[in-house]
């Protein structure tokens, strides 16, 4: 994970800043969504692993640069949610609502 953030980062551009970053995250999740949805729509193309595919590199990408900007690594972010996730197990209540259950 960490080599893919040192990869990725080397493309960013200096106008791709943190704010940049942030907004962006939910215009990729957005094109994520539309692929969804007009596959439903349309049904699915031939293509539509690739697409999918290409479609979450690019929320894994500005994920990335988010992360990046607030002092983690992708391991640093991954290792966390699975502490949360078997924490949350532990004490039943990996369903429910709320960040802090």
């Amino acid at each position: 994970m960490n080599d893919y953030q040192d990869k990725a980062m080397s493309y960013r551009l200096e106008s791709a800043t943190t704010m940049y970053a942030l907004l962006n995250l939910s215009g990729e999740v957005g094109e994520l969504h539309s692929l969804l949805a007009k596959r439903i729509r349309d049904g699915q193309p031939a293509n539509f692993d690739d697409l999918l595919a290409k479609e979450l590199g690019d929320v894994l990408w500005t994920l990335t640069a988010i992360t990046q900007d607030y002092g983690w690594t992708l391991s640093d972010i991954a290792e966390m949610n699975i502490d949360k996730l078997e924490s949350r197990k532990q004490r039943n209540v990996l369903t429910g609502n709320g960040d802090e259950r």
